[in-house]
């Protein structure tokens, strides 16, 4: 196990520790919550001995959180330590427990100096930063993207699914989430999901509260806000090891609020929490509809996810995917290039990833790549066909062949493509310069179609 990350160095040349995980962001939860612990155990601890040795191992904790150079590490410990130090506050009325926390925090603050991490802190705005205006410009996006996919956009497809349709075009940054947990899992959820997403954290913050309320116990509730903290500033709650810590402090929060909490207040949390998560969400909604980000183009996903339309009119051609004739993940991005040209402006489509998901009166239909290998018999449920055009196809042959009943059909291949007949044929183009992928398929699949053809 190493304690440094392969790659990312910031200020003096120090590199940011991630203990064996894959981000330094993941090992700084860890630490930040491992933190809370330690200061809660010195703050409640009766023995002065006692005190002083959880608040050697706190600042220890403190220093490693500070070489991980995780500015949201820190912020989710800042959140977790003020909802700890309210909670106990009666606790250190006494001056001498004072002594070891301004120790841990004494360390912690000159190793953050000596690092130079404070001054990545102090460096933190949109305009400085490029990680933060990145993570910004990633979350403006949210609600579109909700919005956009009733169903949700499919587990862990966040990332590609941003770069694919709602990512600025001379942007060319990579994502696998959108760089924020909660975010990630409630753009790739339902609408069912994320509102049982939203509704069980509002509960569990309640409960947090209960537990703080009767028993005079914060650390659950502190625990809680670190860790929530924590995962909005980076995709770390996918890591299982950050959330053992969250996952031990359920056990006390739902014994005060099964057995020692009143009724009353039991059912009030949960109505709140019911009530908190629909506002919630209904306003994300709102925004998702009224205020998206310009610039794009209109996406809506069906509920059950076979189907996708791009632009906001009933869409004039479909097209059955195949990622690799289309570009695996840039083929979103290709699309919408084709929408900003002359030719695609005002483009209106369908994409499907199974014959079976076409609506029966399309008129406009390209198959890419294996949605071909069914063969033209396939096309015979679609009685209103009135032009195919087949792209990389494995059995071109056997298309071209077809023309003579179904003359509108016309296939697309690249010259290096295997599969690419050598002799010239009527209805078949060779794209020069390509193999099976085709770079212009936006254009060979949707030029001069209009709803009106």
């Amino acid at each position: 196990m190493t304690f440094l990350a392969a790659e990312g160095f910031f200020y003096r040349g120090i590199p940011r520790w991630d203990f064996g995980l894959d981000n330094p962001n993941k090992a700084a939860a860890i630490l930040a919550l491992v933190l809370l612990l330690l200061l809660s155990a010195s703050m409640r601890a009766r023995r002065e001995w006692a005190r002083w040795c959880w608040s050697v191992l706190a600042a220890v904790a403190g220093c490693c959180l500070v070489h991980t150079f995780s500015r949201g590490g820190m912020v989710a410990f800042f959140a977790g330590a003020t909802v700890l130090f309210l909670g106990l506050r009666n606790d250190l009325r006494v001056a001498r427990r004072w002594v070891p926390i301004l120790l841990v925090a004494i360390v912690t603050a000159s190793a953050a100096l000596w690092t130079g991490f404070a001054g990545r802190m102090a460096h933190s705005s949109p305009s400085v930063d490029a990680s933060v205006g990145n993570r910004l410009e990633l979350w403006r996006n949210v609600p579109a993207m909700m919005v956009d996919a009733p169903g949700g956009w499919g587990r862990g497809m966040a990332g590609d699914m941003y770069m694919g349709w709602y990512q600025p075009l001379d942007r060319s940054e990579r994502y696998r989430t959108l760089v924020n947990s909660h975010f990630t899992w409630l753009v790739e959820m339902g609408w069912t999901g994320r509102l049982c997403y939203v509704c069980g954290f509002a509960l569990l913050f309640a409960m947090g509260g209960i537990r703080l309320k009767v028993r005079g116990d914060p650390l659950p509730l502190s625990v809680l806000t670190c860790f929530a903290t924590a995962a909005f500033f980076s995709s770390v709650a996918e890591e299982w090891t950050v959330c053992v810590v969250p996952l031990a402090m359920l056990a006390p929060m739902l014994k005060t609020f099964v057995f020692e909490a009143p009724a009353r207040i039991r059912w009030t949390s949960l109505a709140v929490a019911l009530l908190g998560g629909c506002v919630l969400l209904g306003g994300v909604g709102i925004v998702g509809v009224t205020c998206r980000p310009s610039g794009g183009v209109h996406v809506h996903k069906s509920y059950d996810g076979a189907r996708l339309v791009v632009g906001r009119d009933e869409p004039s051609a479909w097209v059955v995917c195949d990622s690799v004739v289309m570009g695996e993940r840039a083929h979103g991005r290709l699309l919408r290039m084709f929408a900003n040209t002359r030719e695609g402006h005002g483009i209106s489509c369908g994409m499907v990833d199974d014959l079976a998901a076409l609506p029966g009166d399309v008129r406009h239909l390209a198959l890419c790549g294996k949605a071909a290998d069914a063969g033209p018999s396939a096309l015979a449920q679609f009685a209103s066909l009135a032009d195919v055009r087949v792209i990389s196809p494995s059995s071109p042959r056997e298309w071209l062949s077809a023309r003579a009943k179904m003359p509108y059909i016309r296939v697309f291949c690249g010259e290096f493509s295997p599969s690419c007949p050598e002799e010239d044929a009527e209805g078949l183009t060779v794209v020069v310069g390509a193999a099976e992928y085709l770079p212009g398929w936006p254009r060979i699949a949707f030029a001069d179609v209009s709803p009106q053809k």
